[in-house]
């Protein structure tokens, strides 16, 4: 009775070990977020969205969008419309009969040790085509794929991998003081992007971030 009594118990600990180590290599997120039609707001409502430091997905006009990516950019509003139209061009895969619009996505990500949490955004293109239900365009790279993290300054990369009705990312790198992020570059193969990022300065550093592969959802599935 006692050996079957510490078998059990053997039995139980290995479970709870098990279970604790997948939860520190991938993390699972399934909370599902309301999606706001922003393409309804005004001006100073969809800022003060944007602005709130709040998780969701939101809906954007043409518009919309190439207004934020001239602000996160600090370019003019022509040159993110000319952005918006090569990301267009580059998406050959998706039928024409599709009907195709922007959703932003703001993410907070924790860091351990850390009272601030930076936003995570990412913009991706989601189409209906007849009766059939929304879906993430897995062939089209997200618009934006980057950290609102003023005052503090990202250096690493972040990886998104789009599915239909969801996305995954992987995020890998530093945070800085007193400092500016530029963009290096997006590699893409197939549904998976990762963007590389930069900082001016690395003297004044704050925190270090791995994430395990995270799911966040949009669409619902």
């Amino acid at each position: 009775m006692r050996k079957t009594l510490i078998y059990f118990l053997g039995f139980v600990l290995f479970l709870s070990f098990f279970g604790s180590e997948v939860k520190a290599t991938e993390r699972v997120d399934s909370k599902t977020l309301e999606i706001i039609d922003g393409t309804t707001l005004n001006s100073k409502e969809l800022e003060d969205l944007l602005n709130s430091n709040k998780e969701f997905t939101v809906e954007l006009s043409d518009q919309q969008v190439a207004e934020q990516y001239a602000k996160i950019k600090s370019v003019t509003i022509q040159e993110a419309y000319s952005k918006l139209a090569e990301y267009n061009k580059l998406d050959t895969f998706s039928p024409k009969a599709e009907s195709c619009s922007w959703f932003g996505t703001n993410t907070e990500i924790p860091i351990f040790g850390k009272t601030y949490r930076p936003l995570l955004q990412v913009y991706v293109q989601i189409c209906s085509s007849g009766g059939t239900p929304k879906y993430i365009n897995t062939n089209q790279a997200p618009l934006l794929q980057e950290f609102v993290a003023n005052p503090i300054s990202f250096s690493g990369t972040i990886k998104v991998e789009l599915h239909n009705g969801h996305f995954l990312f992987l995020i890998n790198g530093n945070f800085y003081n007193s400092t500016s992020t530029t963009h290096t570059g997006t590699i893409g193969v197939g549904n998976i992007f990762t963007a590389s990022y930069s900082v001016a300065s690395s003297s004044s550093f704050y925190a270090s971030l791995t994430t395990g592969l995270t799911k966040r959802d949009v669409l619902g599935y």
